[in-house]
């Protein structure tokens, strides 16, 4: 009998049934296929962003790095289900979070983008470790804080501007509401396990367009 694939690797802590709504195959190459594919809109919306910005900064090169690292994880994570890969899910998500509070001390110390490039792997290797076997509720909490520090980072660094900017807006307006999607989502509030659309590939759109006006605003002309 041909084994399973990925049965060699330790599968997430979340099986059976509290992986969100989407059933997962455990005896297929991709295990949540509307997860999975839905994970390609990081990257979609990484390289359009890239492509609208000018001009092509180190930060600019450095963010779009750190999205297609959390697409790619996405991926992985969705395709095998193996712990690991899910801690790499996780660590994405903490790593474009924080990402511009890491640049800016990082761009002080070093300026060769490789360089920097290679501290924020390890960073977001670290971000793994942390992860690994971690109870599900436990990461969510974990990533919802690092997004309140970083909320209250930008409302108090920006002052009075953070009222007028508009595609600052846009992208909490769309994480919000993507969010509200992903909670009934996991909660199998409105769940059907089997269709290749899922709340869960909705908050892959949504967060993937809400970094998208994200990085609008970040990159902005001033």
């Amino acid at each position: 009998m041909i084994p399973a694939p990925w049965s060699q690797f330790t599968r997430a802590l979340c099986l059976p049934e509290n992986c969100g709504c989407e059933h997962v195959h455990l005896n297929a190459w991709l295990a949540q296929p509307s997860a999975f594919w839905s994970s390609s809109f990081y990257l979609i919306f990484a390289f359009l962003l890239f492509l609208q910005v000018q001009p092509k900064t180190q930060r600019l090169k450095l963010w779009t790095f750190s999205l297609v690292l959390l697409g790619l994880a996405s991926h992985f994570a969705h395709g095998s289900f193996l712990e690991f890969a899910m801690a790499m899910d996780f660590g994405g998500i903490v790593l474009v979070t924080s990402f511009f509070p890491l640049y800016g001390w990082i761009s002080k110390k070093i300026s060769k983008t490789s360089t920097q490039m290679l501290i924020i792997f390890l960073y977001q290797a670290g971000l793994w470790f942390v992860f690994y076997s971690l109870n599900k509720w436990v990461k969510f909490s974990i990533c919802i804080v690092i997004f309140g520090i970083a909320f209250y980072e930008i409302y108090i660094s920006e002052g009075k501007s953070f009222f007028k900017a508009r595609q600052l807006h846009y992208s909490i307006c769309v994480l919000f509401i993507s969010f509200f999607i992903f909670m009934l989502d996991e909660l199998k509030i409105f769940c059907h396990p089997h269709s290749f659309f899922s709340g869960h590939s909705v908050w892959h759109l949504g967060t993937a367009l809400s970094l998208y006006f994200y990085g609008k605003w970040r990159f902005r002309e001033i």
